[in-house]
């Protein structure tokens, strides 16, 4: 087993290092051929529904027909391609509801698009099955590892708030990376572990865990989709193409996961397993942003502040600013 768990830990530390080196604005695909049309660039990262489109291809193919071509920009971190969008080096990309916050509070200007559909099995706080935690009660004068602003940090928080256990009586540690986590948890560093899929999955089909609490009925756990001001307003009909082969690619990726936990553990350099895990417990979709996602993502945002974490408390309903003639018929 400890053989194992070294070249898992192994494998992540390879695949965080190589993230980490690539160009985070360097161009994904070759589009030489197609010098006569204009250039939309989207920002993406390995693993996410903007991957699964950019590998499925019917985005480009649908853009092609409109006089367009994709320059696709892989990003090692959301917060990394917010900062892209927000100094108008890409047009579009997607990012965590965590990410989303922190880069709202620290004032960039941040324009909501649409909803990736909620993912609350993808995060969880878990303990080795020998634990004797079994409640989040049972958390109190124990370490809990989260990365910072995470969602399982803020799974941690709400958790522990609504079991009515003050912040003091439970030591948070930090884990920067997937393979920084996954080694302290079996170092017994940790005593409960937050992880996020497709980590939750690797570290499930590894290490015996007991899951205390997921996402269900307490984190939505959502991607969200944003735009530049200037291309929501100069080119309203490409936002509507780009929402709609998006929603088109996740439908397709609901009937396929078999075939999109290939395509991703190719993107990610992990095995197919954890992924198909990942898949099987998730439903891929674009959504409006109605008031109630509104709301939940105020929810993260005020808990983050109220914790301390982010410099300003913030509206996210004054971030949201759709008109609806930008979202196709695809798209409830």
């Amino acid at each position: 087993m400890k053989k194992q768990l070294l070249i898992l830990i192994t494998a992540l530390l390879v695949l965080v290092l190589a993230a980490c080196s690539e160009d985070s604005t360097a161009d994904a695909t070759d589009n030489s051929n197609d010098s006569e049309n204009e250039v939309i660039t989207i920002g993406y990262q390995k693993g996410n529904t903007v991957n699964i489109l950019k590998e499925h291809g019917n985005l480009d193919e649908a853009l092609n027909e409109a006089g367009y071509t994709i320059d696709w920009k892989v990003f090692t971190t959301g917060t990394v391609l917010l900062e892209a969008l927000n100094t108008d080096n890409i047009d579009f990309g997607h990012a965590s509801d965590g990410n989303a916050v922190f880069m709202q509070s620290g004032g960039h200007e941040l324009n909501y698009l649409a909803s990736e559909a909620p993912y609350p099995e993808g995060v969880a706080l878990v303990t080795k099955v020998d634990s004797d935690i079994e409640t989040i009660e049972d958390f109190k004068g124990k370490t809990v590892g989260v990365t910072r602003g995470g969602n399982q940090h803020y799974l941690l928080l709400v958790a522990l708030e609504e079991a009515g256990i003050p912040l003091d009586e439970v030591e948070i540690k930090f884990y920067k990376d997937a393979a920084e986590g996954l080694a302290a948890f079996t170092q017994d560093e940790f005593d409960v572990y937050g992880t996020w899929d497709p980590y939750l999955a690797i570290v499930e089909n590894t290490v015996e865990t007991r899951t205390i609490i997921n996402g269900t009925d307490t984190t939505e756990n959502r991607t969200f989709y944003f735009a530049t001001e200037e291309f929501l307003t100069e080119k309203p009909d490409v936002v509507k193409i780009i929402l709609e082969e998006l929603q088109n690619a996740d439908q397709w990726a609901n009937e396929n996961k078999t075939k999109v936990a290939e395509i991703l553990a190719a993107e990610l350099g992990l095995d197919v397993a954890p992924l198909q895990k990942a898949n099987d417990r998730r439903t891929f979709g674009v959504e409006k942003i109605d008031a109630e996602i509104i709301e939940s993502q105020q929810h993260l945002a005020d808990t983050f502040y109220n914790a301390e974490l982010l410099e300003t408390d913030i509206s996210i309903e004054e971030a949201v600013n759709i008109d609806e003639a930008l979202i196709p018929s695809n798209i409830e």
